[in-house]
């Protein structure tokens, strides 16, 4: 079962973006209700669906946001590199927890300890996500809206739509 990633219409902004936000968080909380579930395979299987739905988010936002938000010069609190670092802490989570899952379908000895262990560490990804999210809500998207023109925003969240809708 996949979430539907789409831009809110009712908002002409780059915070519409906020929409692939939640379709994201819905996909990761599929993933952990498999964990609760302890259906191994499924578990796998919703988490790399939303790895790809996040990759390709995560690509839209460093080649076609990023450089545009570059124009607003440097930001306190909102750096490019601060983007990207968050991004490549999130990719080294995901990892982890690809190998994690695999271990325990390996060796499914003490498989509900090892969840719980697993979920513990998704709290914390989910809190780095939580914080990354606010960042972008509160500083990315609304500079973005001051640094473009109509028509650079309408062609900048068409093409963040498509990437969207290919990876559903």
């Amino acid at each position: 079962m996949k979430s539907e990633m789409t831009i809110d219409s009712s908002t002409t902004g780059f915070l519409s973006l906020m929409s692939i936000h939640r379709a994201l968080d819905e996909m990761f909380l599929l993933h952990q209700e498999a964990l609760l579930d302890m259906d191994l395979p499924l578990a796998s299987s919703r988490l790399r669906e939303f790895e790809t739905a996040l990759l390709a988010h995560m690509r839209n936002e460093e080649e076609l946001l990023l450089p545009v938000y570059a124009r607003a010069g440097r930001i306190a609190g909102g750096s490019r590199e601060m983007f990207t670092g968050e991004h490549k802490k999130m990719v080294e989570f995901i990892s982890r927890f690809h190998r994690r899952l695999e271990e325990m379908s390996d060796s499914p000895a003490d498989v509900k300890r090892r969840i719980l262990g697993l979920l513990f560490d998704e709290a914390m990804f989910r809190m780095l996500m939580e914080h990354h999210d606010s960042r972008e809500q509160n500083i990315l998207y609304p500079m973005l809206d001051k640094v473009t023109t109509e028509e650079e925003k309408r062609d900048l969240l068409a093409r963040c739509l498509e990437s969207a809708k290919t990876t559903e």
